[in-house]
């Protein structure tokens, strides 16, 4: 997992933003827990699980589906998770927004 930028100018509550590759080794869960843990300063043997927020498996099999060459158009999914709001999505990025923060449709908060 790469970190790609920092302190986005379009949303003033990200704190930074990861890619990730579902080809590779790294499963979207352990990305997410990782970039969390990178953000928060938590070792993440320390993080609640995170099958506690949402269903993993579900995660992953939207993920790993999901291919955007065929469908055109870009998905996401966002949660709460160790006190910060995740937004990942089908090109490979996850966005780690400082706590819970709700977002619409087009990106911008509610």
């Amino acid at each position: 997992m790469d970190t790609t930028s920092q302190n986005s100018h379009s949303d003033s509550d990200l704190i930074r933003e990861f890619s990730f590759d579902n080809t590779e080794t790294d499963s979207v869960v352990v990305a997410v827990s990782a970039a969390v843990s990178e953000v928060t300063g938590t070792p993440m043997e320390e993080m609640p699980p995170l099958q506690k927020t949402l269903d993993c498996d579900a995660l992953e099999s939207l993920f790993s589906s999901f291919d955007i060459d065929d469908i055109g158009e870009i998905g996401q999914v966002q949660f709460p998770f160790h006190g910060c709001t995740v937004r990942i999505d089908t090109t490979g990025t996850i966005q780690v927004f400082d706590g819970n923060r709700r977002f619409t449709a087009d990106g911008t908060g509610c």
